[in-house]
């Protein structure tokens, strides 16, 4: 309002200074005017002046030469005469010209008169002196007559020289008052200038002045932003740390108690305990989500992915709880889109997973289904909408438009009735938009809602199918290393317990310590081959010791951070502190064992990439090549899987040693080249999940962020493992 003020007074001052300043250019232009005329009449004066005295001059000359031929009766004197008689009436006409007024006319009919008078006396003087002589004519010339003549021409002159001399004052008096006002008009005109350019100059740099404090008011306030941002960053940490951390020993101990025998009603004390702990995992998620998006820390992560495998492990995944309310689940895609596309495949997972589960979750009665269609799209871009449809409780139109809003549920006693924060929605729409897609809705109360999400993609490369293993003591997969010691950092008493059970479970031989001070301890006494590292822990946190045993005990040993940090950029933050790997608590069996699994292989090395580590001279009968995909592309060729096993065992030791090459001379393009073609080398086998843990940060290595000591000790577990696949594809081949 202020602002709006401000703008009508300039432009209040604006327009009053434009019409002060017409003003006084119209008074000083009139003046200036007056000026010009008055000076106009003066010089018009000074000219008839002149031609006065001109006149009587004239007169006086042409006295002169008659007296003077009558005194020396010398006609040469009168040469002429009538010329100059004749010029003397050319003045007089002039002057009546000039002076042509009321004041004067009378004077100037004397004048004419009298002048006509001296010349006729003049002739007839010479007129006389040729017909009677020289004594009539000085006769003539000393009578009365012509003095008397003369004498009244002059008394007209000096009378009209008086009248004209006043006007001359008057026309300088005209003159100087205008001069004056001119001068003061322009004084003023110029003060009021020069005032204006001061106040002008004056509003200028106040202006400036409030601008500048306005900036450094910005500065400070962005600077305060960045802290508040900081400390909101930490805050939501060490608040997912907290709340994750004794989440993780409750559901933790919930799966190992529901492997013990247990009375029915046991078994649903501890169903109730495990659905209550991972619906406040999902609202803690959901809390941690909305605060990563509005930060902007939430990335995407493009890679190409199989859509319909994608469709079929969601529809795994929540077939049992479709079975459990008695509804069909069904998913729908048309078969002319490409299975194989280029996006961000774990955001489309879990747009799709909540809006499923919402479907699910208000729907006692019929189905749900999930369509996928495909829609005209320009270029090369695959523009896919997903239709999820269910036949539940529906949603009034009045609260259809906020329905994507936060906190937001369509009727007030929905969160006591289904549960849930009334972020799911909003966190769909916004993945939806960070992936330049769009949402809508469609809904009747009573019978269902329709959700529609449109998203673009690319067609994506051929890429490998991962096989899930059984972590299990009975699993149909691949053992621990029964071997393998294990160095555990936690400060967390019920965390401890629950990780001393798996790994006994396991069989793992395992040190648990309490704090980063204890690791370094602990590995400057023995052997260990892989560190599973809590990050904040008392004395000293996870990353100050991964740190440590990097740059001050020079170790390469495997490093796995443990965190409840469920923030966007944790993992790449813990690999720039040097560790291998990151895994988010709660922490999962399944992914700790196969963490496990990856970084505990030991392969005994050929003598063209041996290193001499300790701990990796023992062999393994671990199985690492997973023949699946290959299987799929051979449809049971078994000369096409020899031959690609083949190119295998050829092409891997060259991509090895170029790469070798490439770290020792610290090329980091052709670090990151070489790392790319190796996971394509690779990718066929199955070698991804082991493999791609190492290639993924050379891939994208950056110079400014390069740190040879980390890099090595990558390339020294990735060629381990690698030499391992070398071996069992030999195995395979003969």
């Amino acid at each position: 309002m202020q602002s709006k003020r401000i703008k009508y007074y300039l432009l209040g001052l604006f327009l009053t200074g434009m019409i002060l300043f017409i003003v006084l250019q119209f008074n000083s232009s009139k003046h200036i005017r007056i000026l010009i005329s008055g000076n106009e009449q003066l010089l018009q004066e000074l000219n008839v002046k002149n031609e006065l005295q001109k006149l009587q001059t004239d007169m006086a000359r042409t006295d002169s030469k008659v007296r003077g031929t009558v005194i020396s009766q010398d006609t040469l004197h009168i040469t002429g005469i009538e010329g100059e008689i004749a010029t003397i009436r050319s003045d007089l006409n002039t002057i009546s010209k000039m002076m042509l007024d009321d004041s004067t006319e009378k004077l100037l009919t004397q004048l004419g008169y009298l002048v006509d008078e001296k010349n006729n006396f003049n002739v007839q003087v010479l007129d006389t002196f040729y017909g009677q002589g020289k004594h009539a004519a000085e006769r003539m010339i000393n009578n009365q007559k012509g003095r008397r003549l003369t004498e009244a021409i002059n008394i007209i002159l000096h009378s009209l020289d008086s009248t004209r001399e006043a006007a001359v004052n008057r026309a300088v008096h005209v003159i100087d008052s205008s001069g004056q006002k001119a001068q003061n008009w322009g004084t003023i005109l110029v003060c009021c200038a020069c005032l204006a350019s001061l106040l002008g100059f004056l509003y200028i740099i106040s202006r400036i002045h409030r601008q500048e404090q306005l900036i450094d008011a910005l500065d400070e306030s962005q600077q305060k932003e960045r802290k508040l941002s900081a400390i909101k960053e930490q805050f939501l940490a060490n608040m997912s740390h907290e709340i994750r951390t004794p989440m993780n020993a409750v559901l933790g101990f919930t799966r190992l108690l529901q492997g013990q025998p247990l009375t029915e009603k046991s078994k649903e004390y501890v169903g109730a305990i495990q659905s209550a702990g991972e619906n406040l995992l999902d609202i803690i998620n959901d809390i941690l989500d909305i605060s990563k998006i509005e930060s902007g820390m939430m990335r995407l992560e493009p890679v190409s992915f199989s859509l319909r495998s994608t469709l079929h492990s969601l529809q795994t995944m929540f077939q049992h709880k479709t079975a459990e309310k008695h509804l069909g689940l069904s998913v729908q895609i048309e078969e002319h889109i490409p299975d194989l596309l280029y996006g961000d495949v774990l955001r489309l997972t879990q747009v799709l997973v909540n809006l499923t589960n919402n479907a699910i979750k208000f729907t006692n009665t019929g189905s749900v289904s999930i369509r996928i269609n495909q829609l005209p799209a320009t270029d090369n871009n695959v523009l896919l909408q997903f239709i999820v449809k269910d036949t539940g409780i529906g949603i009034s139109p009045d609260k259809l438009p906020y329905i994507f809003d936060r906190f937001n549920q369509a009727e007030a006693n929905t969160t006591r009735k289904y549960g849930g924060t009334g972020l799911g929605l909003a966190i769909v729409k916004q993945l939806v938009e960070m992936q330049h897609g769009t949402i809508t809705v469609e809904s009747q109360p009573g019978k269902g809602t329709a959700f529609k999400v449109t998203l673009p993609y690319l067609p994506g490369e051929v890429i490998p199918e991962t096989v899930t293993e059984s972590y299990s003591n009975g699993h149909n997969g691949h053992a621990l290393h029964e071997d393998a010691h294990l160095l555990v950092a936690e400060d967390n008493r019920m965390n401890q317990d629950l990780l001393r059970h798996l790994l006994k479970n396991w069989h793992l031989r395992f040190q648990m310590v309490n704090n980063g001070r204890e690791v370094l301890s602990a590995l400057e006494k023995q052997h260990f081959d892989l560190v599973l590292m809590d990050i904040q822990m008392p004395e000293m946190d996870g990353y100050t010791a991964a740190q440590k045993i990097r740059q001050e005990l020079h170790s390469n040993i495997p490093i796995v951070a443990m965190t409840a940090h469920a923030m966007a950029g944790e993992r790449e933050k813990c690999l720039g502190y040097g560790m291998n790997e990151y895994i988010a608590k709660p922490i999962r069996e399944e992914e700790l064992y196969r963490i496990i699994q990856v970084f505990t292989g030991k392969t005994g090395l050929p003598e063209w990439l041996t290193v001499h580590t300790p701990a990796r001279e023992e062999s393994s009968s671990q199985q690492l090549i997973r023949l699946q995909y290959l299987h799929e592309l051979s449809k049971g060729d078994k000369d096409f899987e020899r031959t690609m096993l083949q190119q295998f065992v050829a092409q891997l030791p060259e991509d090895l040693n170029r790469l070798k090459d490439a770290i020792t001379t610290e090329d980091i393009a052709a670090i990151r080249s070489t790392a790319h073609n190796i996971k394509t080398t690779i990718s066929f086998i199955g070698l991804e999940d082991p493999l791609y843990t190492y290639l993924d940060p050379m891939e994208q290595l950056q110079a400014d962020h390069y740190n040879p000591q980390r890099t090595a000790g990558q390339f020294d577990n990735l060629k381990q493992i690698s030499l391992q696949a070398l071996k069992e594809a030999i195995d395979l081949i003969v």
